[in-house]
């Protein structure tokens, strides 16, 4: 395929790509802002067809698009691809432009929400979380490196990517059920990286002693817990608190209830 489009325009949809969350709005989510990005690349494949043009801006301004950001480069470049082919082609069915963006809006949600939200920046919120603690200026600077470099790198780099392998990349993925895949090995890094977290950053024992005192060989409950899985107690109240949210119950009262409740524990020497 023959590309109209240089790397300086490429570099300018990245450039306007970066302010694709920022005009978000419900009916159509990212549908403004998709076709933001894209104005100045669609302008120069339809140069001299301005009614394909026309067309064009207005199907992705009313299409519905919502994606995790940072993975959005990559049907920006796809739909690049394919609008160049329609720009070469009078019986281009236009809709399969939009079927793409529909088919990769799910799988690459789940693997960009898995890897960015729930993955990235909990490693980086990990990472910094005892140094501000202890008052560090260093601590907002480090998470926002860790968490916003991959991001950026992720958005420039699937634009090029998206761009260069073309509509081509969806019939390969289905036939190899490449997306399944790479949605599931994150999925799995995901719930390490919360594992971990848990198990680093939130603190929870017993004092309980069951059989007399401790002098007389009773047992010590958290002894007994550690040995079972360490970090039990922890993981239990992260379980719990999980389960709430699904059930609906709200972040506020979720919080200050769990504030109540471990002071009411700790008074009674349940935990410590």
């Amino acid at each position: 395929m023959t590309s109209k489009l240089s790397k300086k325009d490429l570099n300018r949809v990245f450039v306007r790509y970066i302010a694709l969350n920022c005009m978000n709005d419900y009916p159509g989510q990212m549908h403004s802002g998709f076709t933001f990005s894209m104005l100045p690349a669609l302008e120069k494949i339809y140069s001299d067809q301005p009614d394909k043009l026309n067309e064009a801006v207005s199907r992705h301004h009313i299409e519905y698009f919502n994606i995790t950001p940072s993975l959005a480069g990559f049907p920006l470049g796809i739909t690049l691809a394919m609008e160049e082919e329609n720009a070469k082609t009078d019986d281009f069915d236009v809709t399969t432009i939009s079927g793409m963006k529909t088919a990769l809006m799910g799988p690459l949600s789940a693997i960009g929400d898995t890897i960015f939200p729930a993955t990235l920046r909990i490693i980086a919120t990990a990472m910094v979380t005892e140094m501000a603690a202890k008052g560090s200026a260093l601590a907002p600077i480090i998470f926002l490196l860790v968490y916003n470099i991959p991001n950026f790198l992720a958005r420039f780099y699937s634009l090029k990517l998206g761009y260069n392998l073309g509509s081509d990349f969806i019939i390969q993925s289905e036939k190899s059920n490449l997306m399944q895949k790479v949605s599931y090995a994150c999925s799995v890094v995901g719930l390490m990286a919360i594992g971990a977290m848990c198990a680093f950053n939130i603190k929870i024992s017993t004092p309980i002693v069951i059989g007399g005192s401790v002098k007389d060989g009773a047992m010590k409950l958290q002894e007994t817990l550690d040995s079972i899985l360490p970090g039990m107690l922890s993981l239990i109240l992260v379980g719990i608190i999980y389960w709430l949210l699904d059930r609906g119950v709200k972040v506020v009262p979720l919080l200050l209830g769990t504030m109540v409740v471990g002071v009411a524990l700790f008074m009674l020497g349940i935990i410590a």
